[in-house]
């Protein structure tokens, strides 16, 4: 699938993504034939489980083995493969302006979302599956909904690039939307830094759960917020509440990095609690490099 030169994908990002795959980890249910498990029961691709043969069947299907066995007739039955609805969904609240300092290089997580989104986007596409783009800050900004062709391509790249961070998180209530909105069994992937309240991020993983969605954690972090680097005095200022406190970095590194682990492992918890995939990525590396790092580990 050719393109032209995006802000957030090149042709360069489309040679590289190009040979990728991402794989749906549980059923799903699509429009065509693809990679990915269907609940439906067919006659092709993987044998599933045998069912008695009644009369109308066609005979090619009957598994000669089983009758040899038991004298009675049996069907075989096989899994069909499906296409993937996917959506992924980018926290745009304020704090995802954060990164890129020059004391660690990186870059802003906002950008570094929407790279990710949008070689994600042309994964999906490029192997037929359906994919949409969803904005959620304190509600939810933007919706487009799932499609694999180039034009849909093009204006999802488009739509990346107006894409902007700001206005405070309320991405606990913007999954809830999304569960009873997406359709069918679907695959959701979040491309968050996840300052939210676990419990609420919890019950909103749930819901997604309970409506048979899949859903993919991608929380983007930043070595500043982790390791609190600085060798001086600093102010630091909430980008959503706009709150400043002033503090001696020495004094607080330990406390601080005691605390952003325990959340790190409560998010993890939280994850894997509600059978949802979860990663962390590091804004600091590579957002290549770094996709191809989650696939190989997916596989």
């Amino acid at each position: 699938m050719p393109v032209q030169r995006y802000q957030y994908f090149s042709p360069t990002d489309a040679a590289r993504m190009g040979k990728l795959q991402l794989v749906a980890r549980q059923v799903v249910e699509g429009v065509i034939t693809g990679l990915h498990k269907s609940p439906h029961r067919g006659f092709s691709v993987e044998f599933s489980e045998h069912r008695e043969y009644v009369p109308g069947d066609e005979l090619r299907h009957l598994d000669w083995q089983a009758y040899a066995r038991s004298d009675r007739y049996y069907i075989k039955l096989y899994e069909q493969e499906t296409n993937l609805r996917a959506c992924i969904v980018i926290d745009t609240s304020n704090s995802m302006r954060f990164g890129g300092s020059g004391k660690t290089g990186g870059t802003p997580k906002i950008d570094y979302a929407r790279h990710l989104a949008a070689c994600i986007a042309y994964i999906l596409a490029n192997q037929q599956d359906m994919v949409g783009l969803v904005a959620v800050d304190s509600q939810v900004r933007l919706e487009l909904p799932g499609g694999s062709s180039p034009a849909h391509l093009d204006r999802l790249f488009r739509e990346l690039e107006v894409l902007q961070a700001g206005d405070t998180t309320g991405l606990p209530q913007g999954l809830h939307q999304l569960a009873e909105r997406l359709p069918r069994r679907s695959m959701l992937i979040l491309i968050s830094d996840l300052w939210t309240e676990p419990e609420q991020l919890s019950r909103a993983l749930q819901h997604l759960r309970y409506r048979r969605h899949e859903a993919l954690v991608i929380h983007l972090l930043d070595h500043a917020e982790m390791e609190l680097p600085y060798d001086r005095q600093v102010t630091l200022e909430d980008l959503e509440t706009k709150e400043r406190i002033q503090i001696d970095p020495a004094d607080l590194r330990d406390v601080y990095k005691q605390h952003v682990g325990g959340y790190l492992s409560l998010v993890r918890r939280v994850c894997s609690n509600c059978d949802m995939e979860y990663h962390t990525m590091s804004v600091q590396q590579p957002y290549d490099k770094a996709i191809i790092a989650l696939i190989n580990r997916r596989a």
